[in-house]
């Protein structure tokens, strides 16, 4: 009986039945998530000349590198902003663009944007072009969305067009 086991003896079965659900797992008996996409584990395409070694990474794991410098106002965190960007997938395709007169406007901060850009925008100048690889915990997540498959790392070049 349960009620008269010593405690050596309880964390013993405890361990074995711990062991035995990590089997399982192992065993692709369990429902366990796929892991994200880690940008470090990416191959990205030539074309799009990432070099994570010369980005800064934040705490949150998301990657920028400014490509200019502007010299107008700088964006904050709570901003509205006006931007032109290109988004590629790591192979290279490009699965989204607001160019030339096409530009997009979003208030930073809010949730209206995905996560990575709520990080990655802030301290821009305006005039400036900045790249951000976004891994999936920042972009997506699981969700596939649109031309995006679940998962996906996200590269985007943003030019910071106005600040208000």
């Amino acid at each position: 009986m349960l009620a008269f086991r010593t405690r050596p003896a309880l964390a013993a079965l405890a361990l074995s039945c711990s062991l035995a659900t990590l089997a399982g797992c192992a065993s692709g008996g369990g429902s366990a998530t796929p892991k994200p996409y880690d940008p470090e584990a990416l191959t990205f395409a030539p074309s799009l000349g990432v070099d994570l070694s010369a980005m800064q990474k934040t705490p949150a794991g998301l990657y920028f590198q400014d490509l200019k410098v502007g010299e107008g106002s700088t964006a904050q965190r709570s901003s509205t902003v006006t931007v032109r960007y290109v988004g590629y997938l790591a192979d290279g395709k490009v699965f989204d663009a607001a160019t030339a007169d096409a530009r997009y406007e979003c208030r930073l901060g809010a949730g209206t944007v995905i996560r990575g850009w709520d990080l990655g925008i802030p301290g821009m100048k305006v005039g400036g072009l900045r790249r951000l690889v976004i891994r999936p915990s920042l972009g997506y997540r699981g969700q596939a969305t649109g031309p995006i498959p679940a998962n996906s790392t996200l590269i985007f070049d943003i030019e910071l067009m106005d600040v208000h």
